[in-house]
């Protein structure tokens, strides 16, 4: 037995153990407290005074294990590979008790052989219907270092040890009781972001220095066995990572045994294209077709057609419409059957909340409304998910269409999970609605998987990044608008303004290595990549070099969720050559792109950036440089970016886009790296270790006897510039005419601003201070290498309009004769950007 028990010279200790921690609780005034956990050798030991639990009354009452006696002796069991340990308090005889206190407490400890972590969970039990606002399940005081904590998160102490409700809605605080404030984090109230008003009932009155507390709203305790109630808590955990870890990656490794296991999963949404949505007939079938005579060449599968919000009959509970189902699930199942016959699954948008639904129907046919808050009020109608006749409808219905369509994708949008309401199964306040709307959707979501073991579980619109979502969902929204054009910062490319775009939400939120959510950017949704007839999010002169950026972008953030919104007639050859070989350099890195880390500044404000994953002593880093001039990037290489090998070893970085060769540096463990970037460039690297060999291109000759006046600038252009050779000019008033030679040029492409321009729903905590209006014109220079030219402007030109030069200089690289498999494709391998600021 692993649990035991054993005289101290404080007392009587018992101790719940397995091979690699250890929970010590010492008995005092008849109670079992815990006064430390360690490692199973002693090390690390986190000394506390633990109170045990804390309940919280509607009226204020509180209560600890001080206020009960121990019943009996602690019951230790071991069961297999597991621990347990189970102590019951009774009330006391000298105590005043009201009706909504327990007449007994139990606490369940449980610790599974080779874990690092020690669960526990508190079970309350009345004898009468009974409410409890907040439960406790730990709270305890550590003279230790605390940080994180919040809605959903774990408190890390000393950067060993972590602790946290194993639940997407719990809260922790910790170093004085009362932090993180709600909704404080860096990361929270941003975007697209859920606000549950907890009024203030969150807040411990009479913190004190090193009190951590882990905490949810239960409200009211349901019928048990024999006439009794209970409230059993959710379930809290405490633990420690390997010898060396800090606590983060302890946490992480600790998530990666109890989360949905990361997979890759590529699927066609129909939300943007009007065609796609007539789901009669072999309309989908056709479609899907078209993508995989596209996409097969280069072996790409897709893993599901999906149907977006359109499918379902608004005077139903998620039934099929008979628009284009008129035998219900049965031609869902038929269409469903089509398209695995061709290759491929078949997966549905659906809103767990009833959101779009048809709720006027329901609310007349007995399902009742949520009450939302006044955050949410101002959004869709939707269900109380807690009210019972709405729950069981959609424990039945959402597993059944699971099964027996045969769906291996859900896209759960619209998750408000606020309801006010008296009358469905928990107080009337926000917290406790919230609570117990959350539990039932946990609960459909995991009869889902129970019926569909392989279902791909999308959690979308409102959701927070609790790590603890990724028990339950396979990916996460990234709380954005649906999709959008970054206007503020000077680009030419309507492609690079919705990257930029997508990488400043990303930036807003795991941008600050010290605060940041621990949810990976690998599982996020962000709204795929957009190709449509009706030619979203792209201008008619952006080339196939910009879409490939573009697509290298989406790839890079490590998206497990890929979602292509593309139509396929509007695909030419190059789009998808440029698609699929970046799609398969993505699954190629799969195991390194799931641990990517953002690293750079703020995009949309002219800052170099990029992601880094790394596996082991091997990397892949993909980099942008959203402004003109060339920008180095500095990137961390210790734990911040998830590098745990050793210091002071040497690396280096092949460039993969967009060419192949050398990069010149070599880089230390431990020391930045800093990677020079060509203005508008986008890069791609793999790194690993050894010194840097040479680049078989060589350094780009510089440009020399540049002559400038108040109105013109006379230069040399190299003849080596053919390929690609613009005039950028940015004004931040009214762009300058000019011209070459004495002639006036016409711009070949024009871009402007549009200041803070975000989605009106997820503009929180978006707007750019410092962003102003500007306007963008590129001139083709590209007849006219191997000449000197003059440019001429009116010498009245504003004092900050700026003139640059890009080039995409041709080199003498010897050629590879073999292409290397699983890499982007460069469209113009044999170059090499220059961009020069001439004003």
């Amino acid at each position: 037995m692993l649990v035991f028990s054993f005289r101290s010279a404080y007392g009587q200790d018992i101790v719940i153990k397995n091979d690699k921690v250890i929970r010590t609780l010492r008995y005092s005034d008849s109670v079992w407290l815990t006064v430390s956990v360690s490692r199973a050798d002693g090390s690390d030991r986190l000394d506390m005074q633990s109170e045990e639990f804390h309940i919280l009354g509607m009226n204020d009452h509180t209560l600890t294990a001080k206020d009960f006696r121990v019943k009996g002796m602690p019951v230790a069991e071991h069961r297999g590979d597991t621990n347990m340990l189970t102590i019951r308090y009774g009330r006391r005889h000298d105590r005043h008790y009201t009706n909504d206190d327990p007449a007994t407490v139990e606490v369940c400890y449980t610790t599974l052989k080779g874990d690092e972590v020690i669960r526990k969970k508190v079970i309350l039990q009345f004898d009468a219907p009974a409410v409890v606002d907040r439960l406790e399940v730990e709270r305890f005081v550590a003279r230790a270092k605390e940080s994180g904590g919040g809605r959903g998160e774990p408190v890390f102490m000393n950067d060993k040890w972590f602790t946290g409700l194993e639940y997407p809605a719990g809260y922790s605080r910790h170093t004085d009781g009362n932090t993180p404030k709600a909704y404080s984090r860096h990361y929270e109230m941003v975007g697209n972001y859920s606000f549950i008003d907890l009024e203030e009932r969150d807040i411990e009155p009479h913190g004190i220095a090193g009190m951590v507390r882990l905490m949810h709203f239960p409200g009211y305790a349901k019928g048990a066995a024999q006439g009794k109630y209970c409230i059993e808590s959710k379930t809290s955990v405490m633990g420690i990572g390997k010898p060396g870890d800090n606590a983060e990656n302890g946490f992480m490794n600790y998530l990666a045994t109890i989360w949905k296991a990361p997979r890759s999963f590529l699927h066609y949404n129909n939300w943007f294209e009007p065609r796609a949505k007539d789901l009669k007939g072999d309309a989908l079938i056709d479609i899907f077709r078209a993508f995989r005579s596209a996409i097969a060449p280069y072996g790409v599968k897709m893993d599901a057609m999906v149907a977006d919000d359109g499918w379902q009959d608004h005077e139903s509970i998620w039934q099929p419409t008979p628009k284009y189902f008129p035998n219900g699930i049965a031609d869902m199942k038929l269409l469903s059957e089509k398209l695995k016959q061709e290759g491929t699954g078949f997966g549905l948008w659906l809103s767990i909340g009833g959101t779009n639904a048809g709720v006027p129907w329901g609310e007349k046919h007995g399902y009742l409304p949520a009450k939302p808050n006044s955050y949410f009020a101002r959004y869709f109608r939707y269900y109380s998910l807690s009210h019972p006749k709405y729950k069981e409808e959609m424990l039945r219905q959402v597993p059944r269409l699971a099964k027996e369509a045969g769906l291996v994708y859900f896209k759960h949008d619209f998750n408000q999970l606020s309801d006010l309401n008296d009358n469905a199964g928990h107080p009337p306040t926000d917290r406790h609605g919230h609570e117990a709307n959350l539990d039932a959707m946990l609960e459909i979501l995991m009869a889902t998987r129970k019926v569909n073991p392989a279902i791909y579980q999308n959690i979308t619109n409102w959701i927070w990044f609790s790590p603890w979502w990724l028990m339950y969902a396979d990916a996460l929204w990234m709380l954005a608008g649906d999709d959008g054009l970054n206007g503020n910062w000077p680009e030419i490319s309507s492609r690079a303004m919705a990257t930029t775009d997508r990488d400043t939400y990303i930036w807003r939120m795991w941008g600050d290595t010290a605060d940041r959510p621990l949810v990976p950017i690998s599982r996020l949704m962000t709204h795929g990549i957009i190709r449509t007839s009706t030619g979203r999010m792209e201008s008619k002169e952006d080339t196939v070099q910009d879409w490939l950026e573009y697509v290298l972008m989406h790839y890079a953030r490590g998206t497990l969720l890929k979602e292509w919104y593309i139509s396929p007639e509007v695909m030419s050859p190059q789009h998808w050559k440029a698609l699929c070989t970046v799609h398969n350099w993505a699954a190629a890195n799969e195991k390194y792109l799931n641990h990517t880390v953002f690293v750079g500044g703020r995009p949309d404000e002219g800052n170099p950036y990029g992601y880094i994953g790394w596996n082991g002593n091997k990397a892949v880093l993909v980099v942008r440089n959203p402004g003109a001039v060339t920008s180095a990037l500095r990137i961390p290489f210790d734990g911040s970016v998830q590098y745990h090998m050793q210091k002071t070893k040497r690396y280096h970085a092949k460039v993969i886009f967009p060419y192949r060769d050398e990069y010149p540096k070599t880089f230390i463990s431990g020391q930045p790296m800093v990677i020079e970037i060509p203005g508008y460039a986008t890069m791609a690297f793999e790194i690993s270790e050894g010194k840097a060999g040479k680049p078989a291109a060589g350094n780009l000759p510089e440009i020399k006897d540049i002559v400038k006046t108040d109105s013109s600038i006379t230069m040399f252009l190299p003849a080596d510039a053919g390929t690609r050779c613009d005039l950028l000019v940015i004004a931040y008033d009214t762009l300058p005419g000019l011209a070459i030679n004495g002639q006036q040029l016409t711009p070949s492409r024009t871009s402007r601003s549009a200041i803070n321009a975000f989605a009106g729903y997820a503009i929180a905590g978006m707007p750019s201070k410092t962003a102003r209006s500007w306007k963008m014109a590129v001139y083709d220079l590209s007849a006219m290498a191997g000449k000197n030219i003059t440019i001429s402007f009116d010498p009245a030109i504003s004092a900050d309009t700026e003139i640059h030069l890009l080039m995409e200089r041709k080199v003498i690289q010897k050629s590879s004769p073999t292409v290397p498999p699983n890499i982007p494709w460069t469209i113009t391998p044999d170059t090499r950007r220059q961009t020069i600021q001439l004003r």
